[in-house]
């Protein structure tokens, strides 16, 4: 489900009510479009800080920094879908000038799913939604009670199971504990949030995964065709959950030419 953190943000290029909320850290004006990235459970923006150099030019790259991570260290970070996705689809409104793509990894995946849901309902329609390392979500009866949380202790075996390289800080007693109350609370959404009545969305989706994930099963990213109207395409990668840590180059590359198509 996540790694925890990323490298420093640097700059905060957006403006406005997306200030906290957007980082672009090589501003591309003239750019076609504005590709919006949402990091996994225990992530920040910058776990995509080398993307920019590795996308062409007429890709203007935006990273969502959630609260409670990196410069945004000393904000409660948010334990609700809800809460969430309507905080991020105010931020990039103003990203609607040009046309928009959305990309969430894990976590992200869902994210961004529900970002475009707020902003076709407000008329604004994202072009295409890349959703990796997530199964599609299970639709969850009314009533039915959410799955019993994770124990610290799971919590940091299932993100040392994921990925050694964003782990390593878990190792230290301090940063942990400065660290498990973010984490905390992205499990607890992920743990709780199942949509009763999914509404698909109108924009395509393209799920992206590694071969050897556990996360994504066949089945699971198949059902993502029942949360859109339009095409929904399924694109495998050798690795596994951080696949794209692992593959960056062939998964940017697959990411550009999809870009490309939906822009056509």
């Amino acid at each position: 489900m996540g790694a925890v953190g990323g490298a420093g943000t640097g700059e905060v290029a957006a403006k406005g009510a997306g200030a906290r909320w957007l980082r672009n850290w090589h501003p591309r004006p003239g750019a076609a479009v504005n590709l919006v990235c949402l990091p996994h459970a225990g992530g920040s923006a910058g776990f995509y800080r080398g993307w920019p150099d590795l996308l062409p030019a007429e890709i203007d790259f935006h990273a969502v920094q959630y609260p409670g991570r990196e410069d945004r260290f000393a904000e409660t970070p948010f334990s609700g879908m809800a809460e969430l996705a309507d905080a991020i689809t105010g931020a990039i409104r103003p990203l609607f000038d040009k046309d928009v793509i959305l990309f969430g990894h894990s976590m992200g995946a869902s994210v961004a799913w529900e970002v475009a849901g707020r902003c076709e309902a407000e008329g604004l329609m994202p072009r295409l939604l890349l959703l990796s390392g997530r199964s599609a979500p299970l639709r969850r009866p009314v009533g039915t009670p959410a799955r019993r949380p994770r124990t610290d202790d799971e919590i940091v075996a299932e993100i040392r199971g994921f990925s050694t390289a964003g782990s390593t800080a878990l190792d230290d007693p301090d940063l942990r504990e400065l660290l498990l109350p973010m984490i905390r609370a992205d499990y607890r959404l992920v743990e709780e949030y199942r949509p009763e009545q999914p509404r698909p969305v109108r924009a395509p989706i393209a799920v992206l995964h590694g071969r050897d994930d556990t996360e994504v099963t066949p089945e699971g990213a198949s059902a993502w065709r029942e949360f859109t109207t339009a095409l929904c395409t399924d694109h495998v990668f050798e690795g596994g959950h951080f696949y794209l840590r692992e593959h960056e180059r062939p998964v940017l590359s697959t990411v550009s030419a999809l870009v490309a198509r939906a822009l056509r």
